[in-house]
C-alpha cells in the first residue's frame, strides 16, 4: 500500500512540476482567458467528480453555512490569485521565478503559522526564514524591484492553506464552491472577449487545450487525495520538492531561461533554509518518540 502511495504522490508532484510546459503551448492567449477557463472547466470536472462520488448533498449543506461560504470566496479569490499569477508568469519567460516561489512556500506556511496561529518557533526555524529573506533581498538588489512573482505565489497559497485547514473542509468539495463561486465572473469576462470578438476558444487546438486547463488542475488532486491515505505527510512533504526542481530544470534546459549569480544564489540558499528546516523537524521527531 506504501508502494502506491509513494507511486501516486511521485505522479502528483511530477504533473505540477511539468505544468509549464502545458502552458508554453498556449503562451499566446492571455493569462486572464486561460485563469478564466481554468475556472469554470475545473468547476465542471469537480461537478462530475462529486456526482460519481455521491458526494453533491454534502456540498449542498456547506453552501447553507454563511461562514463557510464566505471563507470559500476568500480562498476562490487567493487560489486563483495563485493560478493567473503562475499562468502569467510562464507567458512571461518567467518559469523560474514561479520554481523559487514554490520552493520558499513551505517556509511562508511555517511564518503564517507564528504569526496568526501563534505556534513557536525553533531557533533553526528562525534561521530558515531570515536566510529566506535574504534571498528575497538579493532578488531586490537583482532586479531593482520586489520579485513579485516569487512572492506573491507563496503567500497567496500559504494563505489559502492556512484558511482552509481552519475552515476544515474537504478538498474536493470546497474547491468545487470555490470554482462556482468564481465562475459567474469567469463567464461575463469571457462573453465579454467573444463579443469583442478576442476571444481564442472554438473548435480548435487552443480550444481543446483551453478545456484541458481545467482537468490539470484537478487530476493532480485526486492523485494526491489518494496518496494521503497511504503516505506519512513527513514523506509528502520530503515529495513535494519534485515539482519546483522540475519546474527549474525545464526553465534552464528546455527554455533557456538564464540561471545568473544572483538567481543561482538565491536558489542556494533557499535550499539551505530548507535543509535546515527539513533537520530541525526531524530532530523535533526523534525528540517525541
Amino acid at each position: 500500500m506504501a508502494q502506491k502511495g509513494f507511486i501516486l504522490a511521485l505522479a502528483t508532484f511530477i504533473m505540477w512540476g511539468i505544468f509549464p510546459i502545458f502552458f508554453k503551448f498556449i503562451q499566446g492567449i492571455s493569462a486572464t482567458e486561460i485563469l478564466a477557463h481554468r475556472v469554470i472547466w475545473s468547476s465542471v470536472i469537480l461537478l462530475i467528480v462529486l456526482i460519481i462520488t455521491k458526494k453533491l448533498n454534502s456540498v449542498k449543506r456547506l453552501a447553507k453555512i454563511k461562514k463557510v461560504t464566505l471563507t470559500l470566496a476568500v480562498t476562490g479569490v487567493l487560489i486563483a490569485s495563485n493560478w493567473g499569477i503562475f499562468i502569467y508568469a510562464i507567458n512571461q519567460n518567467d518559469i523560474l521565478a514561479t520554481s523559487l516561489g514554490y520552493f520558499i512556500n513551505p517556509l511562508f506556511s511555517i511564518l503564517l503559522g507564528a504569526i496568526i496561529l501563534k505556534e513557536e518557533l525553533s531557533p533553526a526555524l528562525k534561521l530558515s526564514i531570515f536566510i529566506v529573506f535574504i534571498a528575497i533581498t538579493i532578488q531586490i538588489y537583482s532586479l531593482g524591484r520586489l520579485p513579485f512573482i516569487s512572492i506573491i505565489l507563496p503567500l497567496s497559497f500559504a494563505l489559502y492553506g492556512l484558511l482552509r485547514k481552519r475552515l476544515g473542509v474537504r478538498a474536493f468539495e470546497g474547491l468545487f464552491i470555490e470554482t462556482m463561486i468564481l465562475s459567474p465572473f469567469a463567464i461575463i469576462y469571457l462573453v465579454y472577449l467573444y463579443i469583442n470578438q478576442s476571444s481564442e476558444f472554438g473548435l480548435n487546438f487552443n480550444g481543446v487545450m483551453l478545456f484541458l486547463s481545467g482537468f490539470i488542475a484537478i487530476l493532480p488532486l485526486l492523485t494526491f487525495n489518494a496518496s494521503t491515505k497511504y503516505l506519512k505527510l513527513s514523506t509528502i512533504g520530503f515529495l513535494q520538492y519534485i515539482s519546483p526542481t522540475l519546474s527549474m530544470i525545464i526553465a534552464v534546459f528546455m527554455y533557456n531561461e538564464t540561471l545568473d549569480f544572483y538567481k543561482f544564489t538565491s536558489f542556494m540558499l533557499i535550499w539551505i533554509s530548507l535543509a535546515i528546516a527539513a533537520m530541525a523537524n526531524l530532530r523535533r521527531k526523534n525528540g517525541t518518540k
